[in-house]
């Protein structure tokens, strides 16, 4: 089969590849859609960590292939999404219930071999059965789909909430549908990219702000009648946009920081700020125990536009360059056409 290869270096190389049965519990999958996550550009840049060589991609569905003697919970044609995380089971944060932080964790698309290849040899209890009706591009979704669960969780919206979300990539977009079936009662998005904010108004969002050409706090303000947001997600991993969420937050407000900023980057924050209005500061990583919820949620957040652009896996390089360049929304890696 064809795969494309991070070998340590900032382009994939297409190779051919033996495809890796099944053992016991494990399921052979023929990938249909596997989308490139921010994280993935950041491997290529050298700004985070993945074991070469390894094939990425950590965001994909398919079709089930063949499966191992112990699989039970799907069957060759089902249409699967796989949540790509390994956990060790020993180590402290997973005895204590929290296995998105494993010392030991080994994922798919990072240390083991993911997304950008015909066909996926993975472990059962990562698959999950996609719902009737939804597209296979809508399922590679779900990963990211998990991340902005979890994250909603932490910053806990709720009903009349004004959130502000600083980043509106296909991240943001799905955090706001998210939060508007928390509850919501005002998204306010902020993208620099025009573009982008174009195809966020076609979602139905209408608070849309460059923050480049308008004032942003002046914005949130008049929202909000000078009170400032109840939530802030800052979701574009930058420094700045993260000193920007502590100024747009209301007097005993949340703020998620979910953007995956590059490790060493820092931002100036007021502990005083903090401290006078109450404001609590989360994070979150990861996606644990979500993928199941999001498929049962997938059918009510209407995602299918989020992808904005197919690629053959032998184009895997201009598509990596279109998601550079911030076109479109998600860019869609097609391994078997």
């Amino acid at each position: 089969m064809k795969a494309a290869i991070f070998d340590g270096t900032a382009a994939l190389k297409l190779q051919d590849i033996p495809i890796q049965e099944p053992g016991h519990d494990e399921v052979l999958i023929r990938i249909d859609s596997a989308t490139i996550c921010g994280t993935d550009q950041h491997i290529l840049e050298g700004k985070f960590w993945a074991k070469p060589p390894v094939v990425l991609g950590h965001e994909f569905s398919g079709y089930v292939e063949r499966v191992g003697s112990s699989v039970r919970i799907c069957q060759p044609g089902d249409l699967v999404s796989v949540e790509p995380h390994v956990y060790c089971g020993c180590c402290k944060p997973c005895r204590l219930g929290k296995p998105h932080l494993c010392l030991d964790r080994l994922a798919w698309g990072i240390n083991l071999n993911g997304g950008f290849e015909q066909y996926a040899t993975v472990r059962m209890d990562t698959v999950y059965r996609v719902p009737e009706g939804i597209s296979a591009e809508e399922a590679a979704l779900g990963e990211i789909t998990g991340c902005c669960m979890h994250g909603i969780d932490r910053v806990d919206v709720g009903l009349g909430d004004t959130v502000v979300i600083l980043g509106g990539g296909a991240a943001g977009l799905i955090l706001a549908r998210l939060a508007e079936l928390r509850g919501a009662a005002k998204i306010i998005i902020s993208e620099p990219n025009a573009g982008r904010r174009d195809q966020i108004r076609t979602f139905g969002y209408d608070q849309v702000v460059d923050p480049l050409g308008e004032d942003l706090s002046a914005f949130v303000n008049g929202a909000t009648g000078g009170l400032g947001a109840d939530v802030v997600i800052e979701a574009a991993g930058r420094p700045d946009t993260a000193e920007q969420a502590i100024e747009l937050v209301c007097h005993g407000g949340r703020v998620l920081f979910f953007g995956v900023a590059a490790p060493g980057k820092r931002a100036s924050i007021e502990p005083n700020r903090v401290f006078a209005r109450e404001i609590t500061i989360v994070g979150s990583i990861r996606n644990p125990y979500t993928h199941h919820r999001v498929m049962e949620i997938l059918p009510r957040l209407r995602l299918r536009s989020i992808v904005t652009h197919r690629f053959a896996l032998e184009d895997i390089g201009e598509a990596f360059a279109t998601a550079h360049r911030g076109d479109g929304l998600k860019i869609c890696i097609k391994p078997n056409g």
